[in-house]
Formats: structure tokens, C-alpha cells, sequence
């Protein structure tokens, strides 16, 4: 793994907490060294030595897996009714289609640094970007997707970049309408594409690749085994980011045209494995959801897009009880705040069971440590880093959560930074102190 560094601080940091969370659970007094590379060397419980940086208490940075940058631009912009009485995404779909036709190369970089920021600053360190508005205002493909490598490396983000193939209109087979002809590659093009993305990540160390079916409904069966034949050839083993079952009319499509559900259908027709994320998955069957967990995929929710557009819940509790990998992201960009996503994970669990604390890990009685470190770990498999969330040999994508309740105990606080933010407040840590942190960002336009 190549660290992404601010480049200001080339000695070894070291940061001491009264606790660090650690996949191993509170570490008290912990010490972390931080090398000039910008991954962990150790983590230790020892006492602070002159020079440490002193916070509270440090937990692991949250990924983004799944983000639309340009749709930032039309948050909280389409909430009126359309006076049918009859909204819904595909409405929305539409005016999501209108705010495309404004954009060009230099307004995308523009959202994009400022939305960045906005993630960043909230507890997100590293963003996967779902990019499939390719062609803006007569930019090309390539000056889109380095609009939002620059965006990112600005603002201090770690970027997955997944360039997506979106090649028809419905699984009817139908054509792109015209309104999507900014989305479309063809299989030549997007190899073209992954090519010269190869190149461009090779000059900038916060940048890794990843390929994008947008889903079953944009591609066909043997445009998705394509994609996969040039991701062996380009980008051997990289993450695989797909829409899947986001909507109820998705669900009725597949069966009519594939025979069955439209996980169902990826399970038995691709190589899914630990490497795929599935993304929204919010009509899974039960079914559907044990095969997902047979090839250990990460599912992607995006719980505050899925309410804002009205597709429906995820039943987050059955997957919880399987053990499978969660990954949360801001998808629309109507919320820039992890700890939101994670809360109505749980909230949506205790409105269809009428109980509480539902969301936990074994042995523990706290939601908001375990929602944290189950999303962390899911969303670092869904960037394709196999690594602790903090720990040596992890990317130091680290935040300060200073408390001002001297009675809360380390998992208190991190109840109360996700449920209520009362006696709780991230600190970002700049100066070289993480791979994510750029030194002055405000600075990078």
C-alpha cells in the first residue's frame, strides 16, 4: 500500500490517548507512532513522553464507500413535490438528470473539494467515488475523473476512484435516453479509461482504482463479464463497486427479465467474493443475504439517501446477526456526517422491533463503539485495504474525539458522539498525523 503523507512532517509522529480504539478493543493509555509514510509502526499502552501529541481518545477514521459527488449540488434542491403525488426516486432521477446538464470538468472539481472538505471535517478520512457523469460541458472522461483525484488529494481525502460502466437504460435491454449520454462508455472506451487511470494513480499516492458496474439494470450479462475480463488484465484483484436491489421495481425488472432476484442473479453469474460491494442491497431476501455472506461481499448503506429518496430500509439486524460486512456512505450527499448514517442503522432496527440497542458486538453493550468499528472494518474491505483500523501497518487515517464529560467512559463517549453529540466532538488531526490529512486543505484550491 502506497501512504498518502501532508508531506510537512518528515521524523515519526507519536500520539498518546487516555484510550485508542484498537480491532482489539479500548487500549488505555495508548501510544501510537506514526511513520514518515504515514502508516502506524506501533501501538502500545505506555505513558506520554515529552513531544507526544495528547488528545482524549483516538478512534479510527471512517471510509466513505459509496459517494456522488456532483450530487451535492442538488441537495435539499429537490424536496418540493412534483405535484403528481406520486415522488419517488425516479422523479427524483430526473432532476438528478437536469443538474448534470450544467456541469463541465472545472465546476465537478469545484463540488467536489468543497463536499470533500465537508466529509472530512465531519469523521470521514478516505471516500469511494462512484463516477459515472464521464463526459461534462465537453470535458472528457479522463478530465472528469482527474477533476475529482484533485479534489480529493486537496482536501485530504484517500480516494477509491471507481469509473463506472453504465452502457443501457433498463434490463429491457433499452437505450441510454439522451439525457444519459454523459454516462455512457463503451467496453472499449472504458478500458481506455482504466488505462490511463493506472497511469495517473502512479503519480499520485492518495489515489487507488476500482471498476463500477453501475448495476444490472445499465449493464448486460456480457457487457459485466467484460468489465470483469478488463479488470484481470488492468487492474488484477481490484474492488468491484454495483447498485444491487436498491429498488422495488429493480426486483420486479429482474425477475421478469433474468428469471430471478437481482443478488440472486450476480451470486450465480459472477465471482463474487471479499473484494465485490454490494450497494444499497435494500430488497435483499434472506436468501439473497446468505449468499452475499457465503462470499463475504460488503454490503453499502447509505441509510440517509435510501429515507431521502424512499427506497425503502435495509433490515440491518438480519445481516448484523450473520456477521456480515458493513459499509456506510453519504451516496447523495443530503448528510455529510457518519455518526447520522450510523445512528438510523440502529433507529430503523428499533422502529421494526420496538426495542433498543440492537446493533451490537458480542460482549458488548454499547451501539455506538459497535456500529463504529463494525463500519470501519467493513469500509476499509470496500476500499480494498486489508488493514486494522488501528493498528501497525494500518494507513494513520486517525481522529481525536475530545470529551468534555469527565464521567463518560470510552465507549459512553462513543454513544454519545453517535446518538447525540451532547458532551463529544471530533478533532481532526493535521500536521502530517495521518495519511489522510493534508496540512493546510483550505489553502488547496
Amino acid at each position: 500500500m502506497t501512504a498518502f503523507k501532508s508531506g510537512i512532517v518528515d521524523a515519526m509522529n507519536t500520539i498518546h490517548a487516555r484510550a485508542a480504539l484498537t480491532d482489539a478493543g479500548w487500549l488505555e493509555s495508548a501510544t501510537i507512532c506514526i511513520g514518515d509514510d504515514g502508516l502506524i509502526t506501533s501501538v502500545a499502552r505506555g505513558q506520554a513522553a515529552p513531544g507526544d501529541r495528547q488528545v482524549d481518545l483516538l478512534v479510527p477514521g471512517m471510509p466513505n464507500a459509496h459517494c456522488h459527488a456532483f450530487q451535492r449540488d442538488i441537495a435539499g434542491l429537490t424536496e418540493a413535490a412534483g405535484g403528481s403525488g406520486a415522488d419517488n426516486f425516479w422523479t427524483w432521477r430526473e432532476r438528478m438528470f437536469q443538474a448534470v446538464q450544467g456541469l463541465d470538468a472545472r465546476a465537478l472539481q469545484r463540488t467536489a473539494l468543497e463536499l470533500y472538505r465537508g466529509l472530512r471535517d465531519r469523521g470521514y478520512t478516505s471516500v469511494a467515488e462512484f463516477h459515472y457523469v464521464h463526459r461534462l460541458g465537453g470535458s472528457s472522461a479522463e478530465e472528469t475523473a482527474e477533476a475529482l483525484v484533485q479534489a480529493a488529494g486537496a482536501a485530504g481525502l484517500r480516494l477509491l476512484l471507481l469509473p463506472v460502466l453504465y452502457r443501457r437504460g433498463g434490463l429491457d435491454g433499452s437505450s441510454l435516453l439522451a439525457r444519459q449520454a454523459a454516462f455512457g462508455l463503451s467496453l472499449e472506451q472504458y478500458g481506455r479509461l482504466l488505462e490511463k487511470l493506472r497511469a495517473v494513480a502512479g503519480r499520485h499516492p492518495h489515489l487507488s482504482l476500482g471498476i463500477a458496474p453501475h448495476s444490472l439494470r445499465a449493464v448486460s450479462a456480457d457487457d459485466l463479464t467484460e468489465a470483469l475480463n478488463l479488470r484481470h488484465a488492468i487492474l488484477p484483484g481490484c474492488p468491484v463497486h454495483i447498485h444491487i436491489s436498491e429498488q422495488q421495481d429493480e426486483v420486479e425488472a429482474a425477475r421478469l427479465h433474468l428469471g430471478t432476484t437481482p443478488i440472486a442473479w450476480l451470486c450465480d453469474n459472477a465471482p463474487v467474493d471479499r473484494s465485490w460491494v454490494l450497494v444499497h442491497a435494500t430488497h435483499a431476501s434472506d436468501q439473497e443475504l446468505l449468499m452475499a455472506r457465503e462470499r463475504e461481499a460488503v454490503i453499502c448503506i447509505c441509510t440517509t439517501t435510501e429515507a431521502n429518496l424512499g427506497d425503502g430500509s435495509f433490515e440491518i439486524e438480519r445481516w448484523w446477526q450473520m456477521g456480515g460486512s458493513l459499509a456506510i456512505g453519504s451516496d447523495s450527499n443530503v448528510c455529510l456526517d457518519p455518526s447520522e448514517e450510523l445512528r438510523w442503522l440502529e433507529y430503523q432496527a428499533r422502529l421494526r422491533r420496538q426495542r433498543r440497542a440492537l446493533l451490537l458486538e458480542a460482549g458488548s453493550m454499547h451501539p455506538g463503539t459497535s456500529l463504529w468499528r463494525r463500519a470501519v472494518a467493513g469500509g476499509r474491505q470496500a476500499m480494498g485495504w486489508e488493514s486494522p483500523g488501528i493498528g501497525a501497518g494500518a494507513p494513520a487515517e486517525l481522529l481525536a474525539v475530545t470529551v468534555s464529560d469527565s464521567s463518560l467512559s470510552p465507549d459512553d463517549a462513543m454513544d454519545d458522539l453517535v446518538f447525540a453529540q451532547r458532551a463529544t466532538r471530533l478533532e481532526q488531526l493535521a500536521g502530517g498525523l495521518g495519511a489522510g490529512w493534508a496540512s493546510d486543505p483550505r489553502s488547496a484550491d
